[in-house]
């Protein structure tokens, strides 16, 4: 598997529909919207392609299990990423975190309740209890953890 070397992340056929293209006016409202300042890491790579499929799809955990991250939502106010707080709300999620990716059973959030946002992934139990996992202190530190076959 190869590991995200900082070009062609976003794949040119996207399922997911991308986004209109990001402005600062829109970073800005998104970000006062969701009461966080956004890591700039996120943001460029937003500016590229504002949500989508991804060709480094694959986060592989330590013990060799992984999950598949099949696309990141569009940063806006009225859908994707400005969604968040509906969908938390909706899933008894935590009030501190930005869903990135997932559906109702699972997610990938920045989280932050530290400091510094780090990125989580939460996955529903059996018993709808929410697990949670980090998956790195950072958003350019899991993005450099992405891979692809």
């Amino acid at each position: 598997m190869d590991i995200y070397d900082g070009v062609h992340f976003w794949s040119r056929r996207s399922v997911y529909k991308p986004g209109s293209q990001l402005n600062e006016t829109t970073i800005q409202k998104v970000e006062q919207q969701l009461g966080y300042s956004l890591p700039q890491s996120y943001i460029n790579l937003m500016k590229k392609q504002n949500g989508g499929d991804l060709v480094y799809r694959y986060f592989v955990f330590e013990d060799g299990e992984a999950i598949i991250v099949p696309y990141l939502f569009e940063l806006d106010e009225e859908s994707g990423v400005g969604m968040s707080p509906i969908f938390l709300e909706q899933c008894g999620l935590p009030e501190e975190l930005v869903l990135l990716t997932g559906d109702l059973d699972a997610w990938i959030a920045l989280d932050y309740r530290q400091e510094e946002p780090t990125i989580v992934y939460l996955i529903q139990d059996e018993n709808g209890i929410w697990e949670q996992i980090e998956l790195a202190q950072s958003f350019s530190k899991f993005i450099n953890r992405l891979m692809k076959k």
